[in-house]
């Protein structure tokens, strides 16, 4: 790659002259450790001056990756996200996050994590997204196996078949890089031949800029109209609780007196918030989480989760100024959402709250193509004021199974499977490592059986951690977005206090029916559960595994991909089962692929 190392020179390049773009952001790796005090930042005007000469030197269908500290990333993606200009827009890809520091932990979780954004030039002339390429089907990271049962570590879940032998397709979390304690803003090389390798394409141009300068900046506080996305941060929360753009009015809450606890309401969380504040105004919650739609359209009942961008980037930035506001000195506020909506959540709390961490949630429950957008972004603040609740077991505490504390998880060289869990576990093979700031050992619900009628419905074991971690017994938390219930029985199992509001008045019957189990079902240990109930499910008349590895063997048989007259000719019962599960007959073909890359290998 090359290197630009005057602002002389990077004015010398002609427009569209360059495919990649990479930018190692000024950062010091020191400001990992502390958390950042709240102020009001914005981007320095050279950095903004760089950007825009960046994407008029990048070409059309071109990357651009920014590279640094998440506090500091945060303003570098919600500038480029929301850059206006007549000819071109950066259409946001990935926040890939990066476990590559081997910084020690002080103060709260072992700081591993920093960001590598990237981000897609396309043209405003016309709605489509301008076409791109990623090498991904090359660029594979080798499959790793368990130390304890010798298996592979990310369990296939019946899938095993499918595993590619040149590796697993790349995700955004990138675990498999060397780690080293961090020293410097410079991108490592290993990451800069990642990129090359997987962007590259005949003649392509690439170019690799340094900063040496400080790339945000303290501004002074000054009113803005609401309008003004790009700096959110110049609001009061008082101003902004006031701003109440929904359906609902906040007389509706006129009548409430007090705030009860161990209740679900129902009803909008922007004005509950506002009335709470009124009541409250030195803030009630110890915790506060949210884990909001996410404006992709997803099946909500009353929800419409398909928001113009602006539009939701406000509504969000008012009910996190709400829970900010009713959030007790020294509380924690922990919200969950898509890295490119946490972008702008980031921006707008840096302003209010100490940042803590950027945490990557490593979610990913089964193997996907190209870069998979395996992770959520879990951002932790507290508000200044007070001490904040950090119940953590370190690896140098002697005792690291207290039940009031989270314990460091197992080392990331086992696999999840619970049966060999219980195993090495009984055979004390049980090597740990620090809780950081990249949480790999918490999946999503992957089975239809342990989920409710949600789309998104968090695993139990999420919960409990972050309620165990930032609040004590007997604190309160809230959560804005009930769902189905699963903030608030955790908190009732961890002997925590709870009020939890939401707008859909069937996830809240839901979520009081669960509520009603909970307290009156034990396990044989006298922990309240919720019982689960058999489904007895009909024998399919054919499985995918069954499809899927016939057509591999058939594949390897003709040395190449079956065409559907070979598939007719071989067996034409498979092509009725095909038929019967597959949207359409490519979509089962196509998974024979595996088998001939098996065949080009040996």
């Amino acid at each position: 790659m090359a290197f630009w190392s005057t602002k002389e020179e990077l004015n010398k390049l002609s427009n569209e002259s360059m495919d990649v773009i990479v930018i190692s952001s000024f950062f010091d790796p020191k400001d990992k450790l502390h958390q950042m005090p709240p102020n009001n930042y914005q981007l320095k005007r050279a950095t903004i001056e760089l950007i825009e000469k960046v994407t008029k030197v990048l070409k059309y269908g071109g990357f651009f990756f920014v590279y640094g500290l998440p506090h500091h990333l945060a303003f570098w993606g919600q500038y480029i996200s929301l850059l206006n200009d007549e000819a071109h827009q950066m259409i946001f890809k990935y926040w890939i996050g990066l476990n590559i520091d081997n910084m020690p932990r002080l103060e709260t979780l072992k700081p591993n994590h920093l960001g590598l954004l990237m981000f897609l030039k396309t043209s405003t002339k016309n709605n489509t997204i301008s076409s791109f390429h990623l090498n991904t089907d090359l660029v594979r990271v080798p499959h790793a196996y368990c130390s304890a049962c010798g298996q592979n570590v990310k369990d296939w879940g019946g899938k095993k078949h499918l595993m590619n032998p040149n590796g697993i397709a790349l995700s955004d979390v990138w675990k498999d890089l060397p780690t080293n304690q961090v020293t410097d803003n410079i991108i490592p090389s290993p990451i800069l031949q990642r990129i090359e390798n997987l962007t590259k394409t005949d003649n392509a141009n690439y170019l690799h800029i340094i900063q040496t300068q400080p790339d945000i900046e303290s501004i002074r506080k000054e009113s803005i109209s609401k309008e003004s996305i790009n700096k959110p941060n110049s609001k009061t929360l008082s101003s902004i609780i006031k701003t109440v753009s929904n359906n609902q009015s906040t007389s509706y809450w006129n009548n409430l007196k007090s705030i009860e606890i161990d209740k679900v309401y129902s009803g909008d969380c922007i004005s509950f918030l506002e009335k709470t504040a009124s009541l409250y105004p030195e803030g009630i919650f110890d915790l506060v989480f949210a884990d909001p739609p996410y404006n992709l359209k997803k099946n909500y009942d009353k929800y419409e989760d398909s928001l113009a961008e602006k539009q939701y980037i406000q509504w969000c930035n008012e009910w996190l100024a709400g829970m900010a506001k009713t959030l007790k000195p020294g509380g924690t506020l922990i919200v969950l959402n898509l890295p490119k909506w946490a972008i702008h959540h980031a921006a707008f709390l840096n302003n209010f709250l100490e940042f803590r961490h950027w945490i990557i949630w490593d979610a990913l429950s089964d193997p996907r193509g190209k870069i998979m957008p395996a992770h959520y972004a879990l951002l932790y603040y507290t508000k200044p004021g007070k001490k904040p609740t950090f119940n953590y077991s370190s690896l140098a505490t002697t005792d690291n199974n207290l039940s009031d504390y989270v314990s460091p998880p197992d080392s990331p060289e086992y696999c999840l499977r619970a049966s060999c869990v219980k195993k090495r576990k009984l055979f004390r093979n049980n090597n740990r490592i620090e809780l950081s700031d990249i949480w790999f050992d918490i999946h999503r619900i992957k089975h239809k059986r342990d989920r409710d009628a949600h789309p998104c419905q968090l695993p139990e074991k999420l919960m409990e951690r972050i309620i165990t971690l930032t609040t004590n017994k007997e604190d309160l938390v809230f959560d804005p977005f009930c769902g189905t219930g699963t903030t608030a029985f955790s908190a009732y199992k961890l002997d925590r206090h709870y009020i939890t509001i939401d707008v859909d008045p069937n996830y809240v019957q839901v979520a009081n029916e669960k509520l009603a189990t909970l307290q009156t079902h034990l396990d044989l240990f006298g922990n309240p559960i919720i019982p689960k109930q058999s489904v007895k499910r009909s024998k399919p008349l054919a499985s995918k595994k069954e499809i899927e590895v016939y057509l591999q063997k058939l594949a390897q048989k003709l040395g190449r991909e079956p065409l559907e007259s070979d598939i007719f000719s071989d067996n034409a019962d498979i092509l009725k089962k095909i038929d019967m599960i597959y949207p359409n007959r490519l979509a089962a073909i196509k998974r024979c692929r595996v088998a001939l890359k098996e065949i080009v290998l040996s």
